[in-house]
């Protein structure tokens, strides 16, 4: 039996429903097996207030708009069915709008909420106890973040994933600017990689170190959160917004990151091709891709065809941010 649960239509009403269609014109709706006559009144009923049967005896002539079946007239379902369908989208997308409307109004219910607690002012340094704690605020500084989110993650669990995921698409989709930095024993576990190859792809920048660090995020350069333990995170952690120890960090990061390697670079194994050099040194020192192909000696479209190969495997967002990393990774 098709279901039409979704339009509005009980297992009862499309039962009796299935039944006039197969029998308009032979037999009475009150022959329909196995329902009592109070249930199939009700189902008759809600029938017609669907519009899909009408009582063949009123006085609009709407009898001869479909087949009579014993005192009910079928209306012809390719009218009256796509009439509740249509009905439904309608219904749909005014539920769509009120939600997409709900959703633009939570940053005033949580300022609202936040307002309502009544707490003193946030201390220059907090202490957080536990994981489901770490994570409520980490969740809130991140969706009140409002510029870039800083990182240095030395590696991943799979629950810290799980955790992270969330917190990092929606920076990205807010438009936040997001640079990581992780370790090199980060990138080799396939997982990890995955993870860091998926945010790159939505705008995330990470990039790999040799060196030793700890962890820490930086929220818009104006809150810094470190583990109390940085070999057991479950112990707490440190919410800091004491101006200079913040900054401190926030150049701790930066300095990390100019020293650190692109992961697009640090993971593609792959030798470059004489002519993927040649083309890397002329992105160097010409800026017009003409002037590239007669450099080397090939066709427009070869040569782009070069650089946007180079591009993506760099995950380089212009040629000019390939050279570079082709710099730093010393290829040139």
């Amino acid at each position: 039996m098709i279901d039409l649960s979704c339009l509005g239509i009980d297992a009862q009403s499309s039962q009796v429903y299935r039944y006039l269609l197969e029998n308009s014109g032979r037999a009475h709706p009150a022959a329909a097996p196995g329902l009592p006559a109070e249930t199939l009144a009700a189902a008759l009923a809600a029938l017609a207030e669907s519009g899909l049967v009408r009582r063949a005896d009123g006085t609009d002539g709407t009898e001869t708009a479909g087949r009579g079946t014993g005192g009910w007239t079928v209306i012809d379902p390719a009218t009256a069915v796509e009439r509740l369908i249509d009905r439904r989208f309608t219904e749909l997308n005014d539920d769509l709008r009120r939600v997409t409307a709900v959703r633009a109004a939570i940053p005033e219910l949580c300022a609202t909420f936040r307002s309502g607690r009544a707490q003193p002012e946030p201390m220059d340094i907090e202490r957080l106890e536990g994981l489901a704690e770490i994570r409520a605020r980490l969740d809130d500084l991140a969706f009140f973040a409002r510029q870039e989110v800083l990182a240095l993650q030395p590696s991943f669990s799979p629950a810290l994933i799980a955790c992270c995921r969330p917190l990092d698409l929606r920076c990205l989709r807010r438009g936040l600017s997001l640079r990581t930095v992780v370790t090199r024993d980060a990138v080799e576990n396939p997982v990890t990689l995955s993870y860091l190859k998926e945010i790159i792809g939505l705008g995330a920048q990470v990039r790999v170190t040799d060196r030793a660090v700890e962890r820490l995020l930086s929220y818009d350069g104006k809150v810094t959160v470190v583990p109390v333990d940085p070999q057991d995170t479950a112990r707490g952690a440190l919410v800091i917004r004491q101006a200079g120890l913040v900054t401190s960090m926030v150049r701790l990061f930066e300095e990390i990151w100019s020293s650190a390697q692109d992961i697009a670079v640090s993971t593609d194994a792959t030798p470059l091709s004489p002519a993927e050099r040649q083309v890397l040194r002329i992105l160097c020192e010409v800026d017009k891709d003409e002037v590239g192909a007669r450099q080397m000696g090939v066709s427009l479209r070869t040569f782009r065809r070069y650089v946007a190969d180079l591009m993506q495997r760099l995950n380089a967002a212009n040629r000019f941010h390939a050279a570079m990393l082709a710099k730093e990774a010393g290829w040139i």
